[in-house]
């Protein structure tokens, strides 16, 4: 579930900073350079980015459920 998050947050932010190019340059390389800004375009844009943020949404709830079935990953001390 872990790595589906990772990989459905990478898609559905993409896919708002993209929007937020189409939207105007600012929006874009402030969306790129300050990650908030993506968000705060992505709730003031809500009509064209619903998908795109219910995706990342969904993406980020997948991240953190699935943090504690990484334990066993780390690297032994």
């Amino acid at each position: 579930m872990y790595w589906l998050g990772i990989a459905l947050c990478l898609i559905g932010g993409l896919w708002i900073v993209v929007n937020a190019f189409r939207k105007s340059i600012w929006w874009g390389l402030g969306s790129l350079i300050i990650p908030l800004v993506a968000l705060v375009f992505a709730i003031m844009n809500f009509a064209e980015n619903k998908i795109p943020l219910a995706i990342y949404v969904v993406g980020f709830i997948l991240l953190i459920v699935g943090m504690p079935s990484t334990a066993g990953y780390s690297a032994p001390v």
